[in-house]
């Protein structure tokens, strides 16, 4: 037991709110599940019961997992943490007073408090298509814009903007989806780019790998120009060429939540919280912030891999912080393990400059997807082989 704790034993709870249910906060929840702390008063706010796993959303999106099997159990974690659950976003926070607002107006006082809400696209927020942040909105627009494309006539095109590896394991996924989704009507995929190579942040010989695999299955990259503007139905970019699609989703860039310039909380050129090595705010030591939302020290690309690792180390610091105990620093690594779907049972890994491809990189992959979303799950007492019906 830790020296720290007999201190704290006659104060009231720390009133600790988690704010979404990203990849570190559900292991916040099954580590605070797993080693009950009497010293902290639990509160998560997210939109929905079950979190989407963004390493499994192409798999999901062709057809590979259901619903279940891409989503983790947020409801059975904070029911297994004791933790008290909010199904709603956070819309505002003024960390000066310690209070959090959320949609439905409910104002909640926090002593401590972890902001994992994810990012959204650079672009594709009130602009023609879909953007592909946040995912549970994604998914159910992507269902419905599929179901009416079936009764359209002459060929579906669909264009994905964003060349890196959301936007190229996407299209590969569309590509599994849409003969199903059709009934027979023929169909396009762009891939649009302002890079003048795909997956511009992989190693050369990923890059030549999957530019050869997108264009042996028919989809033409269009890069080497950005979109300039976007329109109903078509997109104009900047080299003057004109791209007319029944359909656009955003796979682009990253930005924060826009409610976030509003708090007074220290951030980025991005919008995102500005953290130290332990995952706290530069500005209000009692705001906490990982995954995609969290601006490190030590800049790293907004991928999900970064979130999972931040996970022990912030559910450690805030323990630490609720009951008085030092702080430890998060190291990401410099460079990290990309496994890329390409929708057919095949997949290529890409670290250290190596690319390697074939069958069974989709099934380390596909093994690596299940084994982390189905720990919480049975932690939860959610496993997804009983419970496979409903929608993200």
């Amino acid at each position: 037991m830790l020296k720290y704790r007999s201190s704290v034993k006659s104060r009231p709870p720390v009133r600790l709110c988690l704010v979404g249910a990203g990849h570190a906060h559900v292991e916040v929840l099954r580590a605070l599940a797993e080693r009950p702390e009497p010293g902290i008063a639990l509160t998560l706010v997210t939109p929905h019961e079950r979190t989407p796993y963004s390493g499994s959303l192409p798999g999901y999106l062709a057809g590979f997992y259901t619903a279940s099997q891409m989503t983790i159990d947020a409801k059975g974690l904070a029911r297994r943490a004791g933790a008290r659950l909010h199904l709603e976003r956070a819309v505002g926070l003024d960390p000066d007073v310690c209070r959090l607002e959320t949609e439905s107006g409910e104002r909640l006082d926090y002593d401590l408090l972890s902001l994992d809400i994810g990012s959204l696209p650079g672009r594709g927020a009130g602009e023609p298509g879909i953007p592909v942040k946040p995912i549970d909105r994604f998914t159910e627009t992507v269902d419905r814009i599929l179901a009416d494309a079936r009764s359209g006539n002459g060929p579906f095109r669909l264009a994905v903007v964003g060349t890196g590896a959301a936007g190229v394991e996407l299209a590969f996924a569309f590509l599994t989806r849409l003969p199903r989704e059709l009934g027979g009507r023929q169909f396009e995929i762009l891939l649009i780019g302002e890079e003048e190579e795909i997956l511009s942040d992989r190693s050369p010989r990923t890059r030549v790998r999957l530019t050869r695999t997108l264009r042996s299955k028919g989809i033409e990259p269009v890069i080497g120009s950005r979109v300039e503007r976007a329109e109903a139905g078509r997109l104009i970019l900047a080299n003057g060429r004109e791209i007319v699609a029944d359909t656009i989703v955003w796979a682009v860039t990253s930005r924060a939540p826009s409610w976030l310039e509003r708090t007074g909380l220290s951030l980025d050129a991005g919008g995102f919280v500005e953290v130290d090595k332990a995952l706290r705010s530069l500005s209000h030591p009692n705001v906490f912030a990982a995954g995609d939302v969290a601006s490190l020290p030590d800049p790293r690309p907004k991928a999900g891999v970064f979130a999972v690792r931040e996970g022990p180390i912030l559910a450690r610091n805030l323990r630490a912080a609720a009951l008085g105990g030092s702080l430890r620093s998060f190291r990401p690594q410099s460079d990290w393990l990309n496994l890329l779907s390409t929708g057919d049972g095949r997949a290529v890994a890409d670290k250290w400059g190596i690319s390697l491809e074939g069958a069974w990189v989709w099934r380390w992959k596909d093994w690596n997807d299940r084994r982390f979303v189905e720990r919480y799950n049975r932690f939860a007492g959610s496993s997804a082989e009983r419970n496979r019906s409903g929608r993200v």
